[in-house]
């Protein structure tokens, strides 16, 4: 996820689902109020419950929006 495309979810309830560091994902309902740099991790969603590393984000939608199916 790029700077530009995380920058739209600011100030939005936000299903999150990122990557732990043992690799696994976790998501959660959040709201994100910022995008910024955060020194030592790089680029961040800043969020009510923690900071989330851009690069280690898998998805992100609106928290009323309803989870597209998988293509078969």
């Amino acid at each position: 996820m790029s700077f530009r495309e995380a920058q739209q979810y600011i100030g939005m309830e936000c299903v999150v689902a990122w990557r732990d560091r043992r690799g696994e994902v976790q998501e959660r309902k959040l709201f994100v109020s910022d995008v910024t740099f955060v020194p030592l991790y790089g680029i961040c969603l800043i969020t009510d419950y923690m900071e989330i590393r851009l690069d280690r984000v898998v998805s992100i939608r609106p928290a009323g929006e309803e989870a597209m199916p998988a293509a078969a």
